[in-house]
C-alpha cells in the first residue's frame, strides 16, 4: 500500500508542477501562483531538514570527541611525563591519534550540502524576483491605504481571525518602510519606521537593524513632512548614538534654527510647519488617488455605502427565472440589488464541482491581467489592475459550453459574439480600481473583434474572500461582496447605444482570502432582436 501511496503522491506532483509552471516574477498578481511557491517550500523545508539534521549529527560526534580531549587534558596538567607515566594515558593518547583525529578530519570534510544544493537549483528558476518583492509591499501599502490600517494590524497578525500569521521581525518591518524611503513616499517611511521603532524596544532579535538608522529615515521624513520639530528630535537621538556623525550634528544646527525662528516669530522657514501633533496630508500620492471619486471608491471597498431611498428599496425583489426551455426543470434565483443601474444577480448559478473544473482549466492559461489603451486599443500592463487572467472558449471543454448557454438563457443575449470566458485570480491585494466595462465615445470600440461595444457584463464569483475584494459602483455609492457561486448582471450600454456612466466599477483590493471570479462580456452584435434599441438617448 505504501508503495501505491507514494507513487500517487509522485504522480500527483508532477502534474501539479506541470499545470502551475510559470515563468519567473509576477508571482504577486494572481494567488494561484503563490500556492506553487509553498509547495515548493515544502520540497525545500523537507531538504533542509535532512541537511541539518545530519549537519547537527555531524556536529553532536565532534562535540563528544572535543569533550572526550578536554577530560584528557584537565588531567595532563603541567606535568605531561607522569600523565603519560599511566601506560592506559598512553594507550588511549595513541588510539585517539590513530583512529579519532582521523574520524574528526573525515567528518570536518563531509559535504552534506549537495543534495541541499541541487534541490534549490531545481527551483531556483521560479523564485520571486524584484518585482515581486516590490509587488508585495506595495500591496500592503495599498491595503493600508484603502482600509486605514495601522501597521500594527500586519506586524501582529491581526489581519485575521481565521488565517494566522506570525508576528513580523524588525528587519522584515524596517524594509517595507525602507521601501517606502526609496519610493520618496515619507508618509509611510514616517509610518513603517515608527513601527520599527516600536518593535526594536520590544524585541531582541533586531542585530540587522541599529537603532541610529531608524532614527535617520524618521527624522528625514519628519523633515519631508513639515515637521522641524520632531525631526530635530530624531537627529538628537542621532547624536546622542554616535556624537561624531557629521550630517546629524548639521541637521540638529539646521532643524534648530527653523524651530527657533518659528517660536519667535511665528512664521516657518525654508519650508514646512511645526507641530508635535500633526502632519501634513497624505499628499504622496498621486493626484488622481487624491481625487475625491477616488478617495469614494476607497469608502465603499471599506463598507461605507449610502442608504438606499424608500424608492429604490420598494424596486429590490426577488423571483425565480424560468422562460427558457432549459431552465423549466430548475428555475434561476434571481434578486434585484440596485435599480439605476439594474444590478441582478443570479443566485447559485455555479457549482462547486464546475467552478473546481473552471480553475483547473484555467490556471495553466492565467497570464497578467491587461488592459485596454483607451486610444490605440492595445493591451498593456498597468499597476492599478493587480490580477492574472485566462480565457475558455466553448470549445476548450463541454463545462465552458454548457456555462456560456446558461448564460445565454438568464440574460436572454447571445453568445455567438461574446467574448471568452475570462477566468480571473486576484493576487496580494488584487484590484482594479474604477474603470468602464464599455468604450467610451473616445475610445476604441473593439474594433478587432469586429462584434461592437460590450453591451453587457456577467461576472460570477467563484471563491468566498474572507475580507475586502467587493466590486463597488462609484457613480451610485453601492458595494457587491463576493458570495461563491453567485453571478452579478448589468447592462453596460443604453437601449440606444450609448454609454452608461452609472455602471462604473471597480474590484476593491483583496484584504483576506483568495479571489476567483469568471466573467464573459457580452457585445452588441447579434442583439438586435433581442434587446431593441430605444428612441431617447437616456433610456
Amino acid at each position: 500500500m505504501a508503495p501505491l501511496l507514494c507513487c500517487s503522491y509522485i504522480l500527483w506532483l508532477l502534474t501539479f508542477s506541470l499545470i502551475f509552471a510559470r515563468s519567473r516574477a509576477e508571482l504577486f498578481t494572481a494567488l494561484v501562483d503563490l500556492e506553487n511557491l509553498v509547495y515548493r517550500e515544502r520540497e525545500l523545508r523537507f531538504e533542509l531538514e535532512r541537511y541539518v539534521s545530519s549537519e547537527l549529527e555531524r556536529l553532536t560526534k565532534l562535540q563528544e570527541f572535543l569533550a572526550k580531549v578536554n577530560a584528557a587534558h584537565e588531567v595532563v596538567g603541567d606535568d605531561v611525563s607522569r600523565y603519560l607515566g599511566h601506560p592506559v594515558n598512553s594507550y588511549l593518547e595513541i588510539r585517539r591519534f590513530h583512529k579519532e583525529w582521523p574520524e574528526v578530519e573525515r567528518l570536518i570534510q563531509i559535504d552534506n550540502s549537495e543534495a541541499l544544493l541541487d534541490v534549490i537549483a531545481n527551483h531556483k528558476e521560479a523564485f520571486p524576483g524584484k518585482e515581486d518583492y516590490d509587488g508585495a509591499i506595495a500591496a500592503l501599502l495599498r491595503l493600508q491605504d484603502t482600509y486605514q490600517l495601522q501597521p500594527s494590524a500586519f506586524t501582529q497578525g491581526k489581519l485575521s481571525s481565521l488565517v494566522s500569521s506570525p508576528k513580523m521581525t524588525v528587519s522584515e518591518v524596517y524594509d517595507i518602510g525602507r521601501h517606502a524611503y526609496i519610493n520618496s513616499d515619507m508618509f509611510y517611511t514616517k509610518s513603517w519606521m515608527e513601527e520599527t521603532l516600536t518593535l526594536h524596544n520590544k524585541q531582541d532579535n533586531h542585530k540587522d537593524v541599529g537603532l541610529f538608522d531608524i532614527y535617520d529615515h524618521l527624522s528625514f521624513s519628519e523633515y519631508k513632512r513639515g515637521n522641524f520639530l520632531k525631526a530635530l528630535t530624531y537627529s538628537l537621538k542621532m547624536v546622542e548614538l554616535d556624537p561624531t556623525h557629521e550630517r546629524a550634528q548639521g541637521n540638529v544646527a539646521y532643524f534648530g534654527e527653523e524651530v527657533k525662528m518659528y517660536k519667535k516669530t511665528g512664521r516657518r522657514g525654508d519650508t514646512g510647519i511645526i507641530t508635535d501633533t500633526t502632519v501634513k496630508p497624505r499628499n504622496e500620492r498621486n493626484n488622481w488617488h487624491q481625487t475625491s471619486s477616488f478617495q469614494n471608491y476607497e469608502r465603499l471597498c471599506r463598507g461605507e455605502v449610502r442608504n438606499l431611498t424608500k424608492w429604490e428599496e420598494s424596486k429590490m425583489r426577488c423571483w425565480y427565472y424560468s422562460d427558457p426551455p432549459r431552465l423549466k426543470i430548475k428555475p434561476v434565483k434571481v434578486e434585484r440589488v440596485f435599480v439605476k443601474p439594474e444590478i441582478i444577480i443570479f443566485r447559485g448559478i455555479l457549482t462547486d464541482s464546475e467552478m473546481n473544473t473552471i480553475k483547473e482549466l484555467a490556471a495553466p492559461r492565467l497570464r497578467r491581467a491587461t488592459i485596454q489603451h483607451p486610444v490605440t486599443g492595445n493591451l498593456e500592463y498597468a499597476n492599478y489592475r493587480i490580477s492574472k487572467s485566462g480565457w475558455l472558449k466553448d470549445s476548450d471543454h463541454e463545462l465552458i459550453r454548457r456555462v456560456s448557454l446558461r448564460i445565454e438563457d438568464v440574460s436572454g443575449l447571445t453568445m455567438d459574439t461574446a467574448e471568452e470566458l475570462q477566468i480571473v485570480n486576484y493576487g496580494i491585494a488584487g484590484h482594479y480600481e474604477p474603470h468602464f466595462d464599455f468604450a467610451r465615445d473616445h475610445e476604441d470600440k473593439f474594433s478587432s473583434l469586429g462584434t461592437g461595444n460590450r453591451i453587457a457584463t456577467f461576472l460570477a464569483y467563484m471563491s468566498n474572500v474572507e475580507a475586502g475584494g467587493g466590486t463597488v459602483f462609484t457613480q451610485v455609492g453601492t458595494t457587491l461582496f463576493p458570495s461563491k457561486g453567485d453571478a452579478a448582471f448589468w447592462w453596460n450600454l443604453k437601449r440606444s447605444g450609448a454609454g452608461d456612466e452609472s455602471t462604473r466599477h471597480a474590484g476593491c483590493p483583496v484584504l483576506v482570502g483568495s479571489k476567483w471570479v469568471a466573467n464573459k462580456w457580452i457585445h452588441e452584435r447579434g442583439q438586435e432582436f433581442r434587446r431593441r434599441c430605444g428612441l431617447s438617448r437616456h433610456q
